[in-house]
């Protein structure tokens, strides 16, 4: 019964308890027919609760770079890339072989 709290949401389950005690007392006979309508309709019910909750605190995406800051970024990545290569010329003429990583780090 566990995996039930992964798909019941509190909120949903008490306001479909409010409901079936609603038609407790307004209409006491409708209430057998209804319970099961009422328990089938948790599940998904909370579905869209969750889904719509978890749309709320989701991070808005980052706005679109300017040109400019990709232009920046460009020129520091190109920087980068020319210490890298002046570091693997070092390497390379310094002679020191260095073991092959194994694959998969």
């Amino acid at each position: 019964m566990n995996f039930l709290r992964y798909c019941l949401d509190r909120r949903v389950l008490a306001v479909l308890g409010v409901i079936a005690i609603g038609m407790a007392i307004v209409a006491p006979r409708a209430l057998g027919t209804a319970l099961p309508l009422l328990l089938l309709a948790a599940c998904p019910v909370s579905m869209v609760v969750m889904a719509v909750a978890m749309s709320r605190t989701a991070t808005p995406s980052a706005p679109p770079s300017s040109v400019e800051s990709i232009r920046a970024e460009l020129t520091e990545l190109a920087e980068r890339q020319r210490r890298l290569e002046h570091e693997l010329v070092a390497v390379e003429n310094s002679g020191v072989k260095q073991s092959p990583q194994p694959e998969g780090r």
